[in-house]
């Protein structure tokens, strides 16, 4: 399931964007404020296609929780106006990606300006969360927001309505899977310690534990053994560093707790994207070169894409060597440029960074 090329229009900062050629691991590079976590952003509203309820996850990423607020009977605010260009919600959201194996699918993001007949009365019946079964109507002061997705073998629409009677998604019950599973890792903020764990056991299920403890091992070479141990009622992912007891990861330092959240999401995403903002962080530069190795062998190993994030040149020089001494370049880096209200693509094949780095040309 692999994203071969994606299409951008009236999404965040982005009037128009459009990134072809895509490979299995994707760096994405620019200055502030030129949309790299919008990218990500768009990329995993996409994947999900059938879950209207993505628009509010991906605020959270940013460290914003979402709200609601109500004056004189009607929404005045909502979590997803940031999500239209320029603030303006009358402009329509459109995400096409080209996927291997799949062909063209698109996502359209409207607001339904008009979600209710002349007498005031929502045209959506709700389920009613406290009594199932029992159709709950709400009044004009909806505000219906409307994901109309078009792929090969599947067309459809989902809503989220919001109002004073709470949050609810159409129709009921909730949404199938997403058509392309990925999972984002935000800049700010980690994983649950209990998410993590239960990716751990997946992987200990299928007997392949060993991967996290290969890729953690070049970070801390100590670690003999990775366990989850569960204290006061939530599971944790242990590590032995031979101190004759084991040591909660997150007391490992941030790196060790951001790279093994990274390898486990890729390990339980097979035949999906991962898409990590700012994937340097935590990771002292003289490690990132072993890092980028152990991230291409998971990725081949388990076929998952990556899209990523970066500020970091030592991130792209480490990236760039990793896979070119690797035998498998199959990694590409992009660098996001603003001009006027367009933004330009460059991308770096290996021929291309090479030449880039060997002339300092700036490609962050």
């Amino acid at each position: 399931m692999m994203y071969l090329s994606f299409k951008v229009f009236n999404f965040r900062c982005f009037h128009e964007l459009v990134i072809e050629n895509f490979a299995p691991v994707n760096l994405i590079a620019g200055m502030n404020n030129v949309g790299k976590t919008a990218l990500l952003e768009a990329l995993f509203l996409h994947s999900g296609a059938y879950n209207p309820e993505l628009v509010l996850r991906i605020s959270t990423f940013r460290g914003i929780e979402p709200f609601f607020k109500i004056e004189s009977g009607r929404t005045a605010e909502t979590p997803w106006d940031s999500l239209f260009t320029s603030f303006d919600p009358s402009k329509e959201i459109e995400l096409t990606g080209k996927i291997k194996a799949m062909g063209y699918r698109t996502l359209r993001i409207r607001i339904l300006r008009e979600p209710w007949d002349s007498s005031g009365v929502s045209l959506f019946i709700h389920s009613n969360q406290e009594r199932p079964g029992e159709p709950l109507l709400s009044t004009g002061t909806d505000l219906v927001l409307e994901l109309e997705y078009d792929e090969p073998k599947r067309k459809g629409k989902h809503y989220l309505i919001v109002g004073p009677k709470g949050i609810q998604i159409q129709p009921f019950p909730p949404p199938p899977p997403p058509p392309v599973p990925a999972v984002f890792l935000a800049a700010r903020g980690l994983i649950s310690p209990a998410e993590d764990a239960e990716r751990f056991g997946r992987l200990e299920i299928a007997g392949k534990q060993d991967v996290l403890l290969k890729v953690l091992k070049t970070v801390e070479p100590r670690l003999r053994r990775l366990s989850v141990v569960v204290a006061g009622g939530v599971p944790m992912i242990y590590g032995d560093l031979g101190h004759g007891r084991l040591i909660p990861l997150p007391i490992m330092g941030e790196g060790m707790v951001r790279l093994a959240s990274l390898v486990l999401a890729i390990a339980n995403t097979g035949k999906g994207v991962v898409l990590v903002d700012e994937i340097e962080n935590g990771l002292h530069h003289s490690v990132l070169y072993k890092v980028w190795r152990v991230i291409g062998e998971a990725i081949r190993t388990f076929n998952t894409q990556i899209f990523a994030t970066t500020h970091s040149l030592e991130c792209i020089r480490a990236a760039h060597r990793a896979f070119r001494d690797s035998g498998h370049y199959d990694f590409c880096l992009y660098r996001l440029e603003t001009l006027g209200k367009s933004t330009r693509v460059i991308a770096y094949d290996q021929e291309t960074l090479e030449a880039a780095m060997e002339t300092d040309l700036e490609v962050r």
